[in-house]
């Protein structure tokens, strides 16, 4: 009976040991996975539309370069990350393939900058209602966002 016993603290001793030993690993991959996202909104379109805008803040604390290179919703046919630049005294808006997010660092999706252009959202969306947003990474990787309604 001893000597059961005695086996038995063993193998719950490894066990345990096994099950701390990893647990710094699965912290780390969590981290490593995907950019922060906060203050994530799309504005409400005026009657009659199907187009808006989305902002929100990124953060990569992951350890490496993050490159955003898409993004989706289910709630709009097509999402786009755009850019307002000024060319000789005039403000124009283009389409931006990528956005690399260096590790430590943020960018900030806001009007006159960097943004979101969501086409052909859905109908009946209200101010107390989300969006999900998905951002596809360079990586392969993905983070969904819930952007929040906001009024103009």
């Amino acid at each position: 009976m001893l000597l059961r016993t005695n086996s038995m603290v063993k193998a719950l001793a490894l066990c345990t040991a096994v099950l701390f030993l990893t647990l710094p690993i699965q912290a780390a991959e969590k981290v490593v996975s995907a950019l922060t996202i906060s203050d994530a909104i799309f504005k409400l379109m005026p009657p009659g539309r199907s187009m808006t805008a989305g902002y929100m803040m990124m953060t990569n604390n992951s350890g490496a370069t993050q490159v955003l290179t898409s993004l989706r919703s289910d709630s709009a046919d097509r999402v786009e990350l755009h850019q307002h630049t000024h060319v000789n005294g005039m403000m124009k808006m283009r389409k931006v393939d990528q956005l690399s997010i260096a590790n430590g660092e943020s960018v900030e999706l806001t009007p006159g900058g960097y943004h979101l252009m969501l086409f052909g959202v859905k109908d009946g969306l209200g101010i107390d209602d989300t969006m999900d947003i998905e951002l596809q990474l360079e990586s392969g990787k993905s983070v969904i966002v819930k952007a929040k309604a906001s009024s103009f």
